[in-house]
């Protein structure tokens, strides 16, 4: 007797619940007491797209490592696209800077409530987040140039997956402190 559901069926539904969670979390943002919603919700879901496609590219290095024809066009793809999404959430985030570093703004609060929250937190995040893009570009930039030449388990692909992997971990934590900034204090 044929399986009513394939192990495809499982995975797209997973995903597909994963990401509208995933979604939804920035938009939590709305009924908060903000008063730069906007500039959080477009940063919030501009950090999340960006952590599921980094997500999608990590998981695109594996054909590659392999040796898989076509594997390394895919990754270029969504490396350049996901490359694209970072450089929007920076730039979204700086917006979203503008407000934290203004007068009775959430840094002056951690700066008097938890300073070392504020250092560890804050400036280790925006530090990190940074990270991915040159990892990023430099991880499509080495595809663009090598992908008809890469051999599986050549040096290069595995320093396009470092790059890969580095750009997800940077994100992943990026992302975490964000939420956790979140959390911290509302303005």
């Amino acid at each position: 007797m044929k399986s009513m559901f394939t192990a495809k069926d499982f995975a797209v539904t997973q995903a597909s619940v994963a990401a509208l969670l995933f979604l939804s979390i920035p938009l939590f943002n709305v009924i908060g007491y903000s008063n730069h919603k906007l500039e959080a919700v477009l940063h919030g879901l501009g950090a999340t797209v960006t952590v599921i496609m980094s997500c999608q590219a990590l998981h695109l290095t594996y054909p590659m490592l392999r040796g898989k024809q076509g594997a390394a066009a895919n990754l270029e793809w969504v490396l350049w696209l996901t490359n694209l999404l970072v450089l929007i959430t920076i730039a979204l985030g700086n917006w979203l800077y503008i407000p934290y570093r203004g007068p009775d703004g959430p840094q002056q609060w951690l700066m008097y409530h938890s300073p070392e929250v504020h250092l560890i937190v804050m400036e280790y995040k925006e530090f990190v987040s940074l990270y991915p893009l040159p990892l990023g570009i430099a991880a499509a930039f080495l595809l663009r140039r090598f992908r008809h030449n890469l051999t599986a388990g050549s040096a290069l692909t595995g320093i396009i997956a470092l790059l890969v992997t580095l750009f997800w971990i940077c994100l992943l934590i990026g992302f975490a402190c964000g939420i956790g900034m979140t959390k911290l204090k509302m303005v």
